[in-house]
Formats: C-alpha cells, structure tokens, sequence
C-alpha cells in the first residue's frame, strides 16, 4: 500500500502503517507524478478529507480506478446545481441558496433570500473564505476579495438559519447504513464544525427526529450512491430538519466516533468499498446502539502563534486540533474535554463581557450564572446597562477610543478570569474588538466567542468538578451498558450519606464523581455525599467518604455511626463492639439495642491534635486556642484542632442570626487554612450544653455534622465554657450529639436511621 501525504506529523509515519510513504504536496500535479512511479491499481481519496477528494476528477482522467464513492457523486455533492435538484427530489428541506459567479449576481441572490447570508466558495476546505453577510457592503467586499483569486468554481449563497447544528459521520454499502452516533454542536449555526464543541449523544434529538435523520441519511447515501463512508451536516431549526452539507468523506469527528461507540468505522467503510455487506460485519443497520458516556469534541487553537489574528470564531475554520472529554455526564465529559484543551477553568475572579446587540437577551442569563458562582462581573457601556437593568451588579468600562481607563488595563492587571466578546465581524485588526481579544491572548485568559460557549462553561463551573474529582475512563476498558449500583440511603442527626456495600470486593473505580452526581437533591438521591463500606484487614470493615463536590471528607463520626448499624441490622456484625477503619484510624464503636436493633452507637473518636501542622493552619504558635485572627476582613477569636478532620471553631452570641452563607466560605477558603477547613460556629447555653451551626468543607451548611460536634465540644472544654469528662449535649439543626471529652480522647453518642434501599442506574 502507497500513501500519499502532505503532513509529515500524523499517523501515517508509524512503520506499519504502508508499504510506501510519501511527504509531498497533495497537487494534481504532484500525485500525477507518484501513480506514474507506483502504477497503483487504484486509489481511495475518502479518507483525506476535503483536499483528498478535489483531486478525485484528476485521477480519474488519468486513469486510476476510485474505491468507494464515485467521482460523479461526489461533483453531485458539491456542485450547487446538481445537489439542489437532488434534494429536490428527495423532498428534503436544505436552506434557501443560490450559485453565483459575480458581484451583481451574488447582490440580487442575497435580496432574494434575506440578509444574513452563508457565503462560501464550492469545494473549500476548512470553510476558507466562508463568511455571514450581514449587508450589501459586505456582499461587496467580499466578492471584491474572491473575484481577485481568479476562481473557477461557483459562489454558494445560503439563507444563514439559527438553530442547532447536528453532524451524522454513516457507513453505506450500497444497500444499508450504519450510523455509529448522531452529534449535536454546542455552537449554534453560524460557527464552523471544527471549531464547534460536538457532543455524542445529540442531547435535543427525540426518537421522531432521530427517525427522521436515519431517513434523510439513508435516501441521500443510496441517492449519490455512497460506498464507504459520508458526513452529513444538519441543522434543526424550528422543528425542520435542513441539510447543510453532504460530504462524501471522512470527517475529522470519524476517530473519537468510532472510539466511543467501538464501531471500527474506517475499517468497515474499507470493506464497503471493497464490496462488503454491512449486515455481514457483526455492528448492525440503522443507529448503533449508544453506550453509557458522553463523549465531547473540544477544539484546540494556536492563536497565541499567530499574531494580529483575529480569534473570532465564525464559518471559516480556525483551529488546530481537538481533544476528546468521555464521562457518564455531558457537564463532566465538557469539564474534561476543556481542561485538556488549556482551559484552566478558574472558579474565582472576574469575568469580562462585550457583546453585540442581538447577544445581550441570551447573556443575561449567562452572566446570571457566573455571578451565582461568585465572579465579579465587568461590561462595556450598553452590555454593562443591560446587565444592570436585571439586577445584576456589573462594574462599567470604557472603550479603548473612549479613555485610558479601559478594558486593556482591567486585562493586564490580573483580575480577569474570562472574556466574553462578541461582534459581528473582526477582519480589522485595529478594530477594538479585536484588539480587546489579542490582548486576552497574550494573557492566557480564555476568551469565548459565542454566548453558547460561555453558557456550557458556566454549566462546567456550576458542576462542581475539580481535576481530582472527574472519573478516570480508560478507553480500552469502556463500559458497554450502564451500571446498576444498590445503595443504602442513612441519616444520623440529618446528616445523610449514600452507602455502597463494597465489602463482597465489588470495585467503583469512580466515587468521587459519583457523589458529585448522585448527591445533587434535584437530580441525584440527594445526601452530603457518598460512603464506601469495604473489607479490612485489622477491622470489622473500613469506610471511605466522599463529600458533596467529590473531596476526601475525612473520618466521619455520623458516617461511623450509620455504618455501624448498618452492619449490625444486616448481620453482617452482630458483635457489641464493632470496629472499622478509617482514613488510617482505628474507630471503635459501642453498640446499644432495642429489640435486637442498633438503637444508640458510642464512637471513640481518639485523641484530639492541637499542632497547627496537622490541621494545617498557618497562625503562629504551638496550639491556636481563642487567638485573635482576621478572616474575611472581619477579626475573630479561633481555635484550631484536628479529630480525624481539621476543624475551627468561633464562638458567637447568637449563631442563628449569623449570615453563614456569606461567614462560611470565607473561613473555608482563607489562605491560613491551606486544605480547606470545617468551620464550627458556638453559642455557650449553659456548661453542659452548646449550640452550633456547621460549615462543612466541599458540603456548605450542613443539618449537623459528627466531628464538628466533637470539635466545637473539645472548644467549649478549653476555652473554659464547659468541664472535662461530663457530657456535652451538642445542639444542631438536624438534632442532637452527646459529646464527652477527657482532655486526651473524645467520645461521641448519638443514633442512626436506615432511609431507604434502592437501586441507581449510571
């Protein structure tokens, strides 16, 4: 086998992959040359994208023999004329258009069809030279700019829809088709597939339209006669399914398809074209069966390479690649796919928008949601107007013509996390606009083209994912049908937790994310996270927990407690003192019954540690007790300790008039808690009982919390509010914690609730 290629850094330069290899321009002339030397015996033009299949007519008139998909097919395809009577004929709706060859031709086709308008040279590759017209003097120049290239194919003129663009890559054998997965692109029309972020399974696709597009698909494969492979681009715009394009080649969505369905889709295109039957090959007709992920298509771009270019996305193709994200959730499989496209993903800052007048409605809602998450919001003047208009807080700046004060500065001094801009064209580089975007490049600060784009990142940021948090997929080891998980739902004080039995050695590979899904209380069972109950080698069982956004959450004494009567109502341990394991510590557990029922459970919860290492905190001394610190710009009396999580603890005079939402964050995220800290808010009742409201790290406020009871008990104890060794009754939303601390260890009484059993399908 010969290969003849002009990009000497793909795969092609593996040892096996030809017999023959050949670094050369891919020209009529230049391939004119290599049959001359090989003499092949024929050629296949379908998998070199749209450059390989330009050259189709040329080898046929030399006499080569073409596999798969006929030269007259794929001019069919591509020429304007022929494609639309096609369609025609099929009764398959494509947008309005029109082929044209001059300046006054392509002005009567646009007051025809309605500005804006699709305009794009016939056989382009990349979308080069492709533009949205918004007006005549548009349709000008750029007619101006193309007439001057001395073309020999037509203008394509389209009527520009919005709606949402789906991409089908199918294998035809003349006879069936198969389609390994129907993609949706986050970015509405308008902006090029290869610079689109496409997301498999299509999401806004029912069964109707999903039957409508095996339909479309199949009558225009067997219409031009496809052997081997085709890409088809729809657009659903109002409920009409339009074509867009029909490529009778392979796409570069081809290799992440065929990864995540496991239909080897070039391997059985090369049977087809070799006469093969699809029915033959062991991967069925129709839609392929669609596997438990999500897989996302995220672009990668080289702007900070290519100077004064303007980093708009639009109909012409701009980027330079692409990464693959694959996860159970299409927020997670967008998460991932982002950060190894180098995205950082920053969940704090500011967040920088300019956008066009048709943009403002839909950004509304997006800056709504970057200001939930807690980012400071910064627009020029009409953006700025309309965003204060809706209540949202946003900071005014200037245009760069209108004052040294503007937006280049605000870029450069390190406040801006994200740019959002957007305007209707930027082939000026002194346009500011453009400007505004390079300077954002230079920066290394992301910036978002399209309010859909921005709109998914706010989702990724809203999902709580973390790069320590996202599930590890090996793609050799796909899962292929979902998973059926059987859980305990347990509270203990309002403190509930989804436990999974692990202890017959049943493996989840994934329970950060996992409780990262399952314990959203809209979506999800609802809990402060997952519990893990495995074997142990020195215990009765050993537990891992999993807090609400995916983190560690440490030794937990209501989880310890749930556990416990877990294992004993189930038989599991049917023993008066019951041991387990956890993060390293060895917890032993007291159990008291009610007709045979673990009605109470006493945890020894060991010995306090004071050393600030431990905790960490970075405040001076050997042991933080009542010292004076500021956090939040407001001063605080605190104490520091670790009892299997480290924990704070602030005493108040009344914690319920406390603005928690705003208090908590602060102490959880200060820079003197390096790990981030539970943090414990106390009302001294009387010297044997406390009241508290609890900030738990990864969880919020929560309804009450084991160690947090503990700790703000052992506070009371040293700082002088209660006695050692007599018990503390710790008062919590979610109930009560009986609590006794002998200066060295601390013991924790309380009960625990079976919820329910059920079964989650992931």
């Amino acid at each position: 086998m010969v290969i003849a290629n002009n990009n000497p850094e793909t795969v092609s330069t593996d040892y096996d992959t030809a017999d023959r290899l050949y670094f050369e321009p891919l020209t009529n002339e230049d391939v004119h040359n290599i049959v001359k030397t090989e003499k092949p015996y024929a050629a296949v033009v379908a998998f070199g994208g749209q450059t390989a299949i330009k050259l189709t007519s040329h080898l046929q008139k030399i006499g080569v023999k073409i596999l798969g998909t006929q030269p007259e097919s794929i001019d069919a395809a591509e020429d304007r004329e022929r494609f639309d009577a096609l369609l025609e004929e099929l009764k398959i709706l494509r947008p309005e258009g029109y082929t044209v060859m001059t300046e006054e031709e392509a002005l009567n086709a646009a007051g025809r069809i309605g500005y804006p308008v699709l305009m794009r040279p016939s056989y382009v590759l990349g979308g080069q030279n492709m533009i949205i017209a918004y007006s005549e003097d548009d349709i000008r120049e750029y007619m101006e700019i193309i007439l001057r290239q001395n073309i020999e194919n037509p203008i394509l003129i389209d009527k520009y829809l919005i709606g949402t663009e789906l991409e089908v890559d199918a294998i035809c054998d003349g006879t069936d088709i198969l389609i390994p997965g129907i993609m949706e692109h986050i970015e509405r029309a308008g902006v090029h597939s290869g610079d689109s972020i496409a997301v498999y399974p299509a999401w806004n696709v029912d069964d109707y339209m999903q039957n409508k597009i095996i339909d479309h698909t199949k009558r225009l494969a067997m219409a031009l006669k496809v052997s081997g492979i085709v890409n088809i681009q729809y657009l659903l715009s109002e409920g009409e399914l339009y074509v867009i394009e029909v490529n009778p080649r392979s796409s570069r969505t081809v290799p992440y398809i065929s990864k995540v369905t496991g239909v080897p889709m070039i391997e059985l295109a090369t049977h087809c074209m070799l006469g093969g039957k699809l029915r033959n090959m062991g991967y069925g007709t129709g839609v392929a069966k669609q596997p438990p992920y999500v897989a996302v298509k995220v672009p990668v771009f080289s702007f900070a390479k290519l100077l004064d270019l303007d980093i708009q996305l639009g109909p012409e193709m701009k980027s330079t690649g692409e990464v693959l994200g694959i996860a159970s959730t299409r927020e997670e499989a967008l998460y991932k796919g982002m950060r190894a496209a180098g995205y950082n993903m920053n969940k704090k800052g500011g967040i920088f928008i300019s956008v066009k007048d048709p943009d403002k409605a839909q950004m509304i809602h997006v800056a709504h949601k970057f200001a939930k998450l807690g980012f400071k919001l910064y627009a020029t003047g009409g953006t700025a107007n309309k965003l204060k208009s809706v209540g949202l807080e946003t900071v005014s700046v200037g245009k760069i013509y209108e004052s040294d004060d503007n937006i280049l500065p605000l870029i450069e001094s390190g406040k801006i996390s994200y740019v959002i801009s957007t305007s209707t064209k930027g082939r000026d580089p002194d346009r500011d606009s453009v400007k505004m975007r390079r300077k954002a490049v230079e920066r290394s600060i992301p910036c978002l083209t399209s309010v859909d784009t921005a709109n998914a990142i706010a989702d990724c940021l809203m999902s709580k994912y973390w790069d320590t948090t996202i599930e590890l997929v090996d793609i050799n080891k796909m899962r292929t049908g979902k998973r059926k998980l059987s859980f305990t739902k347990m509270q203990a004080c309002g403190n509930d937790y989804i436990y999974f039995n692990c202890l017959d050695f049943k493996k989840i590979t994934d329970p950060e994310s996992l409780s990262i899904k399952l314990s959203d209380r809209h979506l999800g069972i609802g809990g402060h996270g997952v519990v893990l109950i495995k074997p142990a080698h020195n215990a009765d069982a050993r537990i891992r927990i999993y807090n609400m956004d995916g983190t560690p959450g440490g030794v937990g004494g209501n989880a310890l407690c749930c556990v416990t009567k877990y294992l004993y109502d189930e038989g599991i341990v049917r023993k008066p003192e019951v041991t387990i394991e956890t993060e390293g510590f060895l917890r032993r557990i007291q159990v008291t019954t009610t007709e045979d029922v673990a009605t109470k459970l006493t945890v020894d919860m060991g010995p306090v540690d004071f050393s600030p290492s431990s905790i960490p905190v970075e405040i001076g001394g050997e042991k933080i007790i009542n010292k004076l610190t500021t956090i939040g710009g407001e001063e605080y009396h605190v104490t520091c300790l670790n009892i299997g999580n480290s924990h704070v603890a602030v005493f108040c005079d009344d914690v319920h008039t406390l603005d928690l939402q705003k208090i908590g964050p602060d102490f959880e995220a200060d820079r003197i808690f390096p790990d981030r800290i539970n943090a414990n808010f106390i009302q001294v009742l009387d010297e044997s009982s406390i009241m508290l409201r609890v900030w738990e790290r990864g969880n919020g406020e929560t309804q009450s919390c084991g160690t947090c009871a503990c700790a703000a008990a052992v506070a009371a104890v040293e700082n002088g509010h209660c006695e050692k060794n007599t018990d503390i009754t710790v008062k919590m939303q979610g109930g009560d914690l009986v609590v006794r601390y002998d200066g060295e260890r601390v013991y924790m009484t309380g009960s625990a609730t079976k919820c329910f059993d059920g079964v989650i399908e992931i």
